[in-house]
């Protein structure tokens, strides 16, 4: 007799069997979200989330099988069998395990029929041991034969429905995977032998060692409960340090890593408050942009790590002087950007800046030298010199420019037409315009290798400029001219198109990484110009990598999207490069799928002597894998910051630690097997 048909014709406790029911559903409830996000798990969490759904599906079915065994209400005495049932649990977990586990192994039909079938046997086996666990005092053994249909009907069942439970926890589609994986249960089930109750009370004899039914069943409900709330509770965790490690980053992604006080992306989110609070005061918003002057005299003549002291001191000496509502910043390299919503003129805001220049001047005492700084600067006030902060910002970089020019150490507010007089820079981008026509650009490649094997995946191509008569350009100082300009388009399509013929001709076919602005996206077709210089060259799409870079704002994301979706298509992979120093770069990586992540160099170079630029680092690792693309560190250059990005888990580094830059005949020549680092 199976328990279907001794549910219609004995006596049976009705609030057992829903019990059993419910538990059964309970679980495949959890178990199915729990798969759900088991599939978006990789490495030791996929292992710990694997373990605790087959804790949660086995324990809940073996719970449901012994409600169901002990639903009849016999005269005798009844009791479960401690052996036999807690082997049921293994089979039970097991069971479960394995079914799970399989398709993690190859995602093919085939393999998901299987673990189908191990399910429904695990299932039918589970209850069937169960039931020759529950003793019942003078009750009939059932036939043994009927033990084999609930495991033909559980292997049938489960090879059909499992894999459809599997595809919907995967789609989260959470009632159509409740059904499939509670269809096959419910079936072995009903189809479980159960044994013929004895007519008149029975007593077991003297040693029987049988586990009451009252506490079993207690314990049955407490163990998948507890598997439960233990799953919950590491999902719950998972959740909490993954936002706190989000909040983490947004918060040092805001701040220097080297002077601790607000970088340009906190003064850009603040703004237009600050602005807007001068208003409505009426009173005028001053910005002082404050260049140290002959900085890079001081990096050079007594070391990098002088220049960082003194940046250091000089940001100190700020922060004791000013306080709210005055904001300080580090807005770039050796220049500090200090705004005031509060002035009440342009007297009182030169006022501000002579303050400032007074306190530059005090001796600078290092670990090895005395120093004494002098800076130029320049004042911008809103809102007759802008409305808003680029303009203010850029009226008062003028500003300084003209300050250092006539020597520096001055304070020069902005005076309206200052940009004609900048004649360096507009002489500069007029020879720029011709720099390709003339031959004066040139590229340079820089390797990129995977971290934990050495093993080369790819190169950088960099764009340098040697002006006939100037000699070389760096680029921090071109390229922005060109951007503000509109040059680059032009620059950018030469660059592309050099960087692509020489990949073409590389022997080994790794990948060649192109740097593009907002601008390009937005302002030209660069789809179509990418397509046209791949068919040029006869580069596979796949081998080229556009890196977006935030130099300039992202004013049109419509159109940037899609740009990078058109790429996308035609197999072109889109990067997104100096992340953590561009204008918006968390809101960037959530408003387009990039296929790969790239961490400014800062932070790299800055690893081993500062806690907040490892923080960053680890912080941009992890949401690279949240979004589940790989990161890439540049600025590599010693061991010590290879083996923290290894342990970080970050999968490709770039920088000097792997050869310095090659030019494009150096690479077609002199190519030799790279040689692996251990992993």
């Amino acid at each position: 007799m199976n328990l279907a048909t001794a549910v219609i014709s004995s006596n049976y406790n009705s609030v057992l069997l829903f019990f059993s029911l419910a538990l059964c559903i309970a679980g495949a409830i959890f178990s199915v979200q729990l798969i759900g996000r088991l599939n978006k798990s990789a490495g030791k969490a996929r292992t710990i989330r694997l373990i605790w759904v087959s804790l949660v599906l086995g324990t809940s079915l073996w719970a449901a099988g012994v409600f169901a065994a002990a639903a009849p209400i016999p005269s005798s005495q009844t009791g479960f069998q401690f052996a036999t049932l807690i082997a049921a649990l293994f089979v039970a977990t097991a069971g479960a395990y394995v079914s799970i586990w399989l398709p993690q192994l190859a995602k093919n039909l085939m393999m998901r029929v299987i673990s189908g079938a191990v399910y429904g046997a695990g299932v039918a086996t589970t209850f069937i041991m169960i039931g020759f666990s529950y003793k019942v005092a003078g009750m009939q053994a059932g036939a043994g034969l009927s033990a084999i249909w609930p495991i033909i009907l559980g292997t049938v069942f489960g090879a059909a429905l499992f894999p459809v439970a599997l595809d919907a926890a995967a789609k989260t589609k959470l009632v159509q995977g409740v059904c499939f994986i509670s269809i096959p249960a419910v079936v072995c089930l009903l189809a479980s032998p159960t044994s013929v109750p004895p007519e008149v009370p029975y007593w077991f004899p003297p040693g029987m060692n049988l586990l009451p039914v009252s506490q079993t069943l207690v314990v049955s409900v407490l163990l998948p409960a507890l598997c439960a709330v233990f799953a919950a509770s590491g999902d719950v965790l998972e959740h909490h340090y993954k936002h706190l490690s989000r909040r983490t980053y947004q918060h040092l992604a805001l701040q220097d890593p080297l002077t601790h006080l607000p970088n340009r992306h906190f003064v850009e989110n603040i703004a237009e408050e600050l602005l807007k609070e001068a208003s409505q005061n009426q009173k005028f918003c001053a910005v002082v942009l404050v260049s140290l002057d002959q900085f890079k005299t001081v990096n050079e003549l007594h070391g990098y790590a002088t220049g960082d002291a003194v940046l250091k001191q000089m940001a100190s000496l700020f922060r004791e002087e000013f306080a709210d509502p005055i904001v300080i910043s580090r807005f770039y390299g050796d220049e500090f950007l200090i705004i005031n919503p509060t002035v009440n003129s342009l007297d009182e805001a030169t006022s501000l800046a002579r303050q400032v220049r007074d306190m530059a001047r005090r001796p600078i005492q290092t670990a090895t030298y005395r120093l004494s700084i002098q800076c130029s600067i320049g004042v911008a006030v809103s809102p007759r010199d802008g409305e808003n902060l680029a303009q203010l910002v850029q009226r008062a970089n003028l500003a300084a420019k003209r300050a250092k020019s006539i020597g520096g150490n001055s304070i020069q507010p902005y005076v309206t037409g200052m940009e004609e007089n900048n004649r360096w820079e507009a002489a500069l981008a007029a020879d720029l315009r011709y720099a390709t026509l003339d031959n004066q650009l040139n590229l340079l490649f820089q390797k990129q290798n995977q971290t934990r094997t050495g093993e080369l995946v790819g190169y950088e191509a960099l764009v340098r400029w040697r002006h006939a008569e100037k000699g070389q350009i760096p680029p921090e100082d071109f390229i922005p001219i060109a951007e503000r300009s509109g040059i680059i388009l032009d620059i950018g399509a030469w660059v592309l198109r050099e960087a692509c013929r020489a990949a073409a001709d590389w022997q080994d076919p790794v990948a060649v990484s192109v740097n593009a602005s907002p601008s390009q996206f937005t302002r030209s077709d660069f789809s179509g110009l990418v397509s046209t210089v791949l068919m040029e060259t006869g580069l596979e799409p796949h081998r080229l990598e556009i890196e977006l870079t935030e130099s300039t704002p992202i004013e049109d994301h419509s159109r940037v999207l899609q740009t990078i979706v058109a790429l996308r298509e035609m197999g072109v992979r889109v990067a997104m490069d100096d992340y953590g120093t561009g204008y918006s770069s968390l809101n960037t990586l959530q408003a387009f799928p990039f296929d790969k992540l790239k961490v400014d160099r800062v932070f790299t170079q800055s690893l081993e002597d500062s806690s907040q630029a490892r923080a960053i680092l680890r912080s941009a690792v992890l949401l690279g894998h949240s979004f589940g693309i790989p990161v890439i560190a540049e600025g590599v250059e010693t061991e010590k910051q290879l083996n923290f990005l290894k342990e970080m888990g970050c999968q490709q580094v770039q920088g000097f630690l792997f050869g310095k830059h090659l030019l494009p005949g150096q690479i077609k020549s002199a190519r030799e097997p790279e040689k692996r680092r251990a992993g």
